[in-house]
């Protein structure tokens, strides 16, 4: 039951009518008891592991709150066991080939930091253990993020604002991220779907580029769809969840490209792994080595295919290069900055997406046919998908700027945006009904 399913859409109406009803005070139940259902719903096995997780770190937190000089100790292991539960569950998820648990990776990261900032000072342990399993099922932020500090959420849960204001930006926020997921995002994956159904080692170049660049538009429209729909909702009920994308195609950098990209992931490495290995306090070479262990560990973070650790440490080394010299060879440029960032950000998307070492150097030798073969290529495969996924690729590239989303927001109020939100809202429901919508991209991570 995800957020672009009927189901979800049925029970999204339903929890919201009884939301409302209630009285204030009952709300934070009703608000349980819907994360519950959700995470049930979904799968029984992945809401038993949730739970655990939860109870583990509800008391980790209150023998970290009450260790006095024991504190860090406590700290530690309860860190300890959260990574060491996430890499079996992910261990199993690679050899098995099974689901791991719904939002795993999300809600541990989430429960780390709340460990460490407790052991910080930043907020004292949570008592309750009633508001504790109503944070960690949160259903809004449960799938797929963002990752919600509990120093972020803690005291909304208290006083949630709910508000007529709030309902219709919240609403606002979902529609055009459901709309951006399912008639833009799933239109361009049909063009990466074929490319693996032709073979990569069968494409033109011209083909293997734009196919490229449809992924790579594609992987942040479903995600930034996704973040939209979450926080809407998140809005709905009364809520301020952080943002999690900030339009990075418009980055000059690949390092400024991730500060906008999956922020709260980024701001969690930075915060828990980057500045306690020292950040750029210890001098430059030391500053290089923790960027490239930041990088191989988000890698980790995502899976343990060698594909994965080679789009990390892509990343990891171009972001080390611009600090050694490419930020300042950029100062004063305007253009090329940015076709830097559209050149090589496709190409480690490459490596994400292809997990098989010898497709990933099959697709590489289309991109760059100079260094490979060619083979048996239809010249013509280009040319018959071209015009066809063209209006996808138009309406992303707009989507990438936040004219759009600004625009639909201001005019929400009155009755023109009102029905064009209705129209976008039901063409989605439509096109989902029709056609069905492709799983979100992040949901195994």
């Amino acid at each position: 039951m995800t957020f672009t399913s009927v189901p979800f859409l049925w029970f999204f109406a339903a929890f919201l009518v009884v939301y409302s009803v209630v009285p204030a005070r009952l709300r934070s139940y009703v608000l349980l008891l819907g994360g519950l259902v959700f995470a049930f719903w979904n799968s029984v096995l992945g809401a038993v592991i949730l739970l655990c997780f939860t109870v583990v770190n509800f008391l980790f937190g209150i023998l970290v709150q009450s260790g006095e000089t024991r504190s860090r100790s406590f700290m530690l292991l309860g860190v300890a066991v959260n990574v060491i539960a996430l890499v079996v569950f992910k261990l199993i998820y690679k050899l098995t080939g099974a689901a791991p648990p719904l939002g795993i990776s999300f809600y541990t990261f989430a429960c780390i930091a709340y460990l460490v900032d407790i052991e910080r000072g930043t907020h004292p342990a949570e008592q309750n253990p009633i508001k504790f399993v109503t944070y960690t099922t949160m259903f809004p932020k449960l799938l797929q993020g963002p990752i919600t500090r509990y120093s972020e959420i803690g005291e909304q849960l208290d006083k949630p604002k709910y508000t007529l204001r709030n309902i219709q930006s919240g609403l606002t926020s979902f529609v055009i991220g459901f709309a951006m997921k399912v008639l833009v995002a799933d239109k361009l994956g049909y063009l990466w779907n074929d490319l693996g159904t032709i073979g990569y080692d069968s494409i033109s170049t011209p083909l293997a580029w734009y196919g490229l660049f449809g992924y790579s538009l594609q992987i942040y429209l479903d995600w930034q769809g996704y973040t939209l729909m979450a926080v809407g909702i998140g809005r709905m009920l009364g809520f301020t969840l952080p943002q999690n994308f900030n339009y990075p195609y418009l980055a000059r950098t690949v390092g400024e490209y991730y500060r906008r990209w999956h922020m709260t992931l980024t701001r969690w490495f930075k915060d828990y792994v980057y500045i306690p290995l020292g950040g750029n306090r210890k001098g430059t070479l030391r500053t290089c080595l923790n960027i490239l262990i930041v990088w191989t560990l988000t890698a980790l973070w995502h899976g343990f295919g060698l594909n994965f650790l080679f789009w990390g440490l892509s990343l990891g080394i171009l972001i080390v290069l611009e600090k050694l010299f490419l930020n300042r060879a950029f100062e004063k440029l305007h253009v090329l900055p940015h076709l830097y960032v559209l050149f090589f950000i496709p190409l480690t998307w490459c490596c994400f997406a292809i997990s098989k070492t010898a497709d990933l150097g099959a697709y590489f030798s289309r991109l760059f046919p100079f260094f490979g073969t060619w083979g048996n290529v239809n010249p013509r495969d280009f040319s018959m998908r071209f015009l066809t996924y063209l209006p996808y690729f138009a309406v992303g590239i707009v989507l990438s700027f936040p004219v759009v989303e600004n625009l639909l927001h201001k005019i929400s109020r009155n009755w023109i945006g009102a029905i064009l939100l209705g129209v976008l809202f039901w063409l989605a429901v439509y096109e989902m009904q029709r056609t069905g919508s492709n799983v979100l991209m992040y949901i195994n991570f």
